[in-house]
């Protein structure tokens, strides 16, 4: 972290005259903003950096754009991402790539650099780039890299409480700094191909659980292995998140519990767990997987599909502090093959959440009515919007959903 440091601060400090001079325009933003709860500017100095790499990119965008990414902390704008194809329209808020300059975009980046560690960052610039870049040579105006957009909540400026979201096709992040925490959740990560210029995108996602798996002696597979449909459970919404305040305990009891695994074992989970945490900088993810380790024992591990690296497979991590998911959706550029091969292989999903109520930080509403995606997967007049959705998900709350020995 104090490379990233040192070398951010070289970065920015040639534009803070110029955030200093777009503050003054930001002065009626900054008063709708206000929200309560609201925490005090952190010192630290890894706050300090990330704070300054956003004012950065927000003294960039002109007053218009600037106006158009912001929202105020607990904003439903929060709730509202999807991995739908940017083709299938809906107002997904925010700016988008494409209204941005170069020199802008970089600014961008540079933020999700300071947020990121160093593999977090390499998916995310290979997906966003690289990947999506990829399907839209396939399919020219159904996918286009420059359909993701970018939401700003609160203002590092006046507040310690400030985040962003980064929302497209196949990566959406929800970020929140409130005082000296940071957060990255619900962060759903997703690559088609699975492999691109020579990098598997989500190689070690898919290795650990595979060493995972294969430590397990008979017994412990028979709990662990499920016989359900792969599909994400708790995965991303259309137009407004369904698992705001969704209720994590049905899972229980389901799978191979941590705590009839051996230490070796347990240390593969680990490993496998933080595949995911860390892609959060490492001075926060340490922080986080602290609260992970504090419920290690209570953690369920549950697996859906073959078990060898050609099977297309589903696997869940059920821990009090966080949720982990990863589905092989096979296809390749935007088709559905079956049966088995790398080919089945290629296009995959990730969600990452915190059951324990840390999704979208203190700010989220955790209450409120049903979302508009429970309204289209219970109404059979809307059962047709259900096939723009390029995974499978289980709908909210379906007691069928449960998956059995």
């Amino acid at each position: 972290m104090l490379r990233k440091i040192l070398i951010t601060f070289i970065i920015v400090s040639t534009s803070c005259m110029v955030a200093l001079t777009l503050n003054i325009l930001d002065a009626p933003t900054v008063e709708a903003e206000k929200t309560e709860g609201t925490t005090d500017i952190s010192t630290s100095p890894s706050i300090v950096v990330l704070a300054m790499v956003m004012k950065n990119f927000r003294a960039s965008l002109s007053s218009e754009l600037l106006a158009d990414a912001s929202f105020p902390l607990g904003h439903k704008e929060s709730y509202s991402w999807t991995n739908t194809p940017p083709s299938m329209g809906g107002d997904r808020g925010g700016i988008r790539f494409g209204e941005l300059s170069e020199d802008q975009l970089n600014l961008f980046y540079e933020v999700l650099n300071a947020f990121l560690s160093d593999d977090g960052y390499t998916k995310v610039s290979l997906i966003t780039k690289d990947v999506e870049m990829h399907l839209s040579n396939i399919r020219p105006g159904f996918w286009d890299p420059n359909a993701y957009h970018i939401a700003l909540f609160g203002n590092p400026e006046t507040d310690g409480s400030w985040g962003f979201q980064l929302d497209g096709h196949h990566l959406a992040l929800n970020f929140l700094v409130h005082g000296d925490e940071v957060s990255i959740v619900p962060a759903f990560i997703g690559s088609e191909p699975a492999t691109i210029n020579g990098i598997e995108v989500l190689e070690d996602e898919r290795g650990n659980a595979f060493t995972l798996l294969n430590s397990l002696d008979a017994n412990q597979k028979e709990k662990a292995i499920q016989t359900d449909r792969r599909r994400l459970q708790v995965g991303p919404g259309r137009s407004t998140d369904p698992f705001l305040n969704y209720d994590y305990s049905e899972f229980m009891g389901i799978g191979l519990k941590a705590s009839d695994m051996k230490d070796t074992q347990k240390e593969n989970l680990r490993n496998l767990i933080k595949t995911y945490v860390y892609n959060l900088e490492t001075e926060f993810a340490d922080i986080w997987m602290a609260d992970i380790d504090a419920g290690l024992d209570d953690t369920y591990f549950a697996w859906i599909g073959g078990t060898t690296t050609d099977d297309p497979i589903y696997y869940r991590v059920f821990n009090p502090a966080v949720w982990i998911e990863f589905n092989n959706e096979g296809g390749a550029g935007g088709s559905r093959r079956r049966g088995r091969g790398r080919a089945n292989l290629d296009h995959i999903h990730t969600i990452t959440r915190s059951p324990n109520g840390k999704d979208y930080g203190i700010f989220a509403l955790n209450h409120g009515p049903k979302t508009l995606l429970e309204h289209y997967a219970s109404a059979d007049h809307h059962k047709i919007v259900l096939e723009l959705f390029d995974y499978h998900i289980a709908g909210p709350q379906d007691p069928d959903n449960t998956e059995t020995h």
